[in-house]
């Protein structure tokens, strides 16, 4: 009698069953059904999963194959799939999937133009009331912060989370083991804001683009540092993130393998180096990100500091032009959990005007 022999799916899962797990970490896998992917069910019309891959990719992460698989096996010509990389080396025919791919390219631990984000819901709300057996595939690079960000916004505009707060309860839950799914502030953030301007929306439709509110940023303080230490030197970027309606997507028939999709516009508007101070006169308006690195060893070393994103439209400065961001609201702070960098009163102050420019 001849011994069993495994299928040749299931003794590759066996095989790299490791290290694909090391590389998931705290994220859930789907273990059914033969399969061992990393990928997990928001809701019944709702994955999100790390990036399909090929080649020597497929012994850490999930085999393009295996996604197809089960795609086929459990949703057949049911689904589509949204790839939120801008990395080039992570775009790939929509030919895969039977054509229903849509690109919405996003900087890895960043955020999204607010056209992207409003054209994404759109076209993932599209698609599944068009039949209520369609579901969306939502997929990155590791399947956790870009896309459990725009998972989180789905979830709102579909109604299937009542909040942005309990969406983003929801993802943690159902996607990580420890609850720390959606771990980057600006991501976060960016789902409240989404929360807010979905609420407007349907209360009046908002034009397109977005109208936002323009500033004149002419400070920028850092606050309640470490007094026992000579403050770093640091070098700040001021960046705008550009909607641009015909270039925040890239559908399925305008796609191929060896065309990067379009993004939006990523703008250096200001660079400077200082310490604690720095005095500027910058118009901003819309999505920013204020990035402080620490220049050391003779300028030769450049490393992270902090950074933040905010968008115009919700700034709500003070009578003096004042705006606020604690410890908690800035990126990167987080990792220094012993607040040996940062102290728990530190604080970015920014000081803003409205612009001119203002309607």
């Amino acid at each position: 009698m001849k011994p069993r022999q495994l299928p040749m799916a299931a003794t590759c899962n066996c095989m790299f069953a490791v290290p694909r797990a090391l590389v998931s970490q705290n994220k859930r896998r789907f273990q059914e059904d033969g399969f061992d992917l990393d990928l997990c069910y928001l809701h019944p019309r709702v994955i999100v999963m790390g990036f399909p891959s090929v080649g020597m990719e497929t012994m850490y992460r999930n085999p393009r194959n295996e996604v197809v698989r089960l795609l086929e096996t459990r949703h057949e010509g049911l689904y589509k799939v949204f790839n939120f990389c801008s990395e080039s080396n992570r775009q790939y025919s929509p030919d895969v999937f039977d054509g229903r791919v849509s690109c919405y390219p996003i900087e890895d631990h960043n955020v999204p133009s607010f056209d992207q984000l409003f054209t994404f819901c759109e076209d993932a709300a599209a698609w599944l009331h068009e039949n209520e057996h369609h579901i969306v595939v939502l997929h990155c690079k590791a399947g956790k912060g870009r896309a459990g960000m725009m998972a989180c916004m789905l979830l709102l505009r579909m109604g299937f989370a009542p909040s942005a707060a309990d969406a983003i309860q929801q993802y943690n839950r159902l996607r990580v083991r420890d609850m720390r799914g959606l771990t980057v502030v600006s991501q976060k953030k960016w789902v409240h804001y989404y929360e807010q301007l979905w609420q407007e929306n349907q209360r009046t439709p908002l034009p397109r683009p977005i109208p936002q509110k323009p500033y004149v940023i002419r400070e920028l303080s850092i606050r309640n540092g470490l007094t026992a230490v000579e403050p770093p030197l640091l070098r700040v970027r001021i960046y705008m993130l550009t909607d641009d309606s015909s270039a925040a997507s890239l559908d399925s028939n305008e796609a191929d393998s060896s065309t990067p999709a379009r993004r939006p516009t990523k703008t250096l508007v200001h660079q400077s180096i200082g310490q604690e101070q720095f005095a500027l006169n910058e118009d901003i308006r819309g999505s920013v990100l204020i990035e402080f690195r620490s220049i050391n060893c003779g300028n030769c070393v450049i490393t992270k500091h902090f950074k933040v994103w905010f968008n115009t439209r919700f700034l709500q400065p003070n009578t003096d032009g004042r705006v606020v961001f604690s410890r908690d609201e800035l990126d990167w702070v987080s990792r220094d959990k012993k607040m040996r960098r940062f102290p728990a009163a530190f604080d970015l102050e920014i000081r803003v005007l409205r612009s001119p420019l203002a309607v």
